[in-house]
């Protein structure tokens, strides 16, 4: 659950409905020359995801604002900004959750914009959105099971599903449990699991650590890079920006919608002005 507050420009109840970051703190970001600094992101690797010029709306507020971004191959990109400021309206887009007002999202070259979700999930776009969204009356196995419906070679449901009980051993020890019944770390594990078992090309995850002990935490960010290292690039979705940062090569800085920072993780991460605004660290200039 997200936590209450007041929300500037974003209508209550929908999912980027939370308390945003001091406006101030924002604007200075803004305008200073950071704004200038961008990675180039597609030298790192091929662009296996391109989003390009995307809006997004409900009613009359502008929740995503032409923002471009790329994900290459293999690598994992964080989006980090305050609450409110578009990141999970981002996703749901790529995702074909709602559809963008303009704009195009590009995977291996072609748009997926307009396509409905289970034909996105087919070409291996799989997201992990806030909530979990468990099947709490089913057993963990089964959850992993459903995780694998688009994928026809058994054999490779088997081997998926031994390596997810790999990396989340207590999955492995509470595969015939209810999913309801396990603690929120467990049902965190098991949410990357069931995407795992749809064998991503692109991982999208939407505040994975939210809720969290800070345990379950550290175990949910040690899995990210490993998962990247096998092919999987990870697009994160994360209010914990320390851990995103330090977890992803690339970032970029969402605001009211729009790209107002991007670059090397760990270029922003040293930078006063985003420990300011979103680490609660470094001095006022």
């Amino acid at each position: 659950m997200r936590r209450a507050g007041p929300v500037i420009g974003v209508p209550w109840g929908h999912p980027d409905a939370t308390r945003p970051t001091p406006r101030s703190i924002i604007d200075s970001v803004i305008r200073g020359s950071l704004l200038h600094m961008r990675a180039d992101i597609a030298s790192a690797g091929t662009a296996l995801l391109e989003v390009e010029d995307l809006h997004v709306s409900y009613g009359r507020i502008r929740a995503v604002q032409g923002v471009s971004l790329s994900v290459p191959e293999g690598s994992v990109v964080a989006l980090i900004g305050a609450n409110g400021a578009g990141k999970s309206t981002l996703l749901r887009a790529i995702s074909g959750i709602v559809r963008p007002r303009r704009g195009v999202v590009r995977f291996l070259g072609e748009n997926l914009v307009g396509l409905p979700v289970h034909q996105i999930v087919r070409r291996r776009v799989i997201h992990v959105p806030e909530g979990r969204g468990m099947l709490a009356r089913m057993t963990v196995l089964e959850n992993l099971r459903i995780g694998g419906f688009a994928r026809r070679d058994r054999g490779e449901m088997t081997g998926e599903m031994e390596r997810i009980f790999a990396l989340f051993p207590v999955l492995d020890e509470r595969r015939g449990q209810l999913a309801g019944s396990l603690s929120g770390g467990e049902q965190q594990m098991l949410a990357i699991g069931r995407a795992m078992m749809a064998g991503p090309r692109l991982l999208m995850l939407d505040e994975p650590s939210l809720g969290l002990a800070p345990r379950i935490v550290r175990e949910i960010f040690r899995i990210i890079p490993r998962l990247s290292a096998e092919g999987t690039a990870v697009l994160l979705v994360e209010q914990n920006a320390r851990m995103a940062l330090q977890c992803a090569a690339h970032a970029y800085v969402l605001q009211t919608g729009q790209v107002v920072l991007s670059g090397r993780a760990a270029d922003l991460l040293a930078t006063t002005e985003v420990q300011r605004a979103y680490l609660g660290t470094g001095e006022a200039s």
